[in-house]
């Protein structure tokens, strides 16, 4: 048995989420309430000792960080394959399994904090009470996102940083460009875990208003790219999982 701990909009949770649709196994749901601070509570922290999603149980054993949940799948359902034959490529799809997580992963959050995640901790305060809330972010099991959360909500993400953050997302997607070069996916002609990974911080880079650099004028591989893979059943699916709170995506 499967069972995903996941939250229906986290980027890595998607990753895993389009991997399981991609293997077309069955697994079971547990929807993890970030907003209620859920992934913070004891329980969960015992199966993700970081209190983050998505986390993987297969038959009582788990997995946690999405890349290795991703290369986890492929392992135990190898079929269909998502990494390359060659080695080369294969060594080129974990570059862009690091890339998604160190680079695109870490700037993206940086970029959608001051225009999604700061309303919402004004209205946890509201609804908590500011010093609950605070208890409640000194119970994030994690010591450095403790401090980052911490000071992000105390102070917001200056505008430099942001700027720079979207500064280096764009090299990034110079980069996808030029790889784009070789064949429709990342790694060439094997549609792989790299595009999966990567995926879900191209679209929040669109979302958070930035589409531009991924349109065919600036990009055109990339932007073929793009509508290709969101157009995968697998990652139409992944993205369809609604907020069981609201029963919209």
């Amino acid at each position: 048995m499967l069972t995903l701990y996941h939250w229906w909009g986290s980027t890595c949770s998607r990753k895993a989420r389009m991997t399981l649709h991609e293997k077309g196994v069955e697994w079971e749901s547990r929807h993890v309430d970030l907003h209620e601070f859920e992934n913070w509570e004891p329980w969960y922290v015992r199966i993700h000792p970081k209190g983050v999603v998505p986390a993987l149980d297969h038959d009582g054993r788990i997995v946690i960080e999405s890349n290795a949940i991703l290369e986890y799948l492929d392992d135990v359902y190898p079929d269909p394959p998502l990494r390359p034959a060659d080695p080369w490529e294969r060594a080129v799809m974990r570059v862009w399994l690091d890339k998604s997580e160190h680079t695109l992963h870490r700037n993206m959050h940086l970029i959608s904090h001051n225009r999604v995640h700061a309303h919402r901790w004004q209205e946890y305060a509201a609804r908590h009470s500011e010093a609950e809330l605070m208890r409640k972010v000194a119970a994030q099991p994690d010591l450095q996102r403790r401090r980052d959360e911490i000071g992000h909500a105390e102070h917001g993400i200056p505008d430099e940083a942001v700027a720079f953050a979207v500064d280096r997302i764009v090299d990034e997607l110079d980069d996808m460009e030029r790889d784009l070069e070789r064949g429709p996916w990342l790694t060439g002609e094997t549609f792989s875990l790299a595009d999966i990974a990567v995926l879900p911080f191209v679209e929040r880079f669109i979302a958070n208003g930035f589409g531009e650099h991924v349109e065919s004028a600036a990009r055109p591989r990339l932007a073929d790219w793009f509508a290709r893979i969101m157009a995968r059943p697998a990652v139409e699916k992944a993205y369809a999982f609604a907020d069981p709170e609201t029963e919209s995506c």
